[in-house]
């Protein structure tokens, strides 16, 4: 395994109060943010064609299933138990952005499966 697989690796192991923590760092010491990035973005968006770009909203769950879109929101997220419960009970909240209409499909078709409901936008 080179370098930038255990990197991947390792940063895929990271809590949400982790990678935060780390991009304010990586910001301190290399002088760049992510907004900077934003406006590449936006533009990079555009000029996909006709708008193909998703983003897969969860919008609730069925009743009895709130424990099964959590584990679903943890799994996709990477997100620990205690934020996936949070995540979960504020919801709707957009869970992927920047999805092929495929993606964005599939996606709805997981969360339905384990009991949640949701909208692609």
């Amino acid at each position: 395994m080179n370098k930038i697989e255990q990197l991947i690796e390792e940063l895929g192991k990271l809590t949400v109060i982790e990678a935060g923590e780390l991009s304010k760092k990586l910001e301190e010491t290399w002088g760049v943010t992510a907004v900077s990035m934003a406006p590449q973005t936006a533009e990079a968006v555009n000029e996909s064609p006709a708008g193909a770009l998703k983003k897969f909203i969860v919008t609730g769950f069925n009743e009895g299933k709130k424990i099964t879109v959590i584990k679903k929101i943890k799994e996709v997220l990477g997100l620990g138990l205690l934020e996936a419960k949070n995540y979960v009970e504020n919801l709707p909240k957009t869970v992927k952005e920047d999805l092929t209409d495929e993606d964005a499909k599939k996606m709805l078709a997981e969360f339905e499966e384990v009991g949640g409901t949701g909208e692609i936008k």
